[in-house]
């Protein structure tokens, strides 16, 4: 079981251990009962390749790629060697 970070309001952060399938939203503090919100953190990549870090870091950046920079389609060339028996 993998183990979560959650935060209280009143009484900060805390760790528990919680099944993949349970309510890992919301949870309710140890000490004081009051609801609680997860917290969310990425993983180290201090010790990682540098090309590998770089790319963990940009996951979600889109790439700008110009129209000319773009594979050429051969949907022409396909429909131009028709199978035999489409003629």
């Amino acid at each position: 079981m993998p183990k979560y970070t959650f935060t209280c309001t009143t009484c900060g952060e805390y760790d528990v251990w919680k099944s993949m399938s349970a309510d890992l939203a919301n949870d309710f503090c140890p000490e004081c009962g009051a609801g609680t919100i997860r917290k969310y953190d990425g993983f180290q990549v201090g010790r990682m390749d540098t090309k590998l870090k770089k790319r963990v870091e940009g996951g979600m950046t889109p790439k700008v790629v110009k129209k000319e920079a773009l594979p050429q389609s051969n949907i022409k060339e396909l429909n131009a060697n028709p199978r035999p028996w489409m003629v």
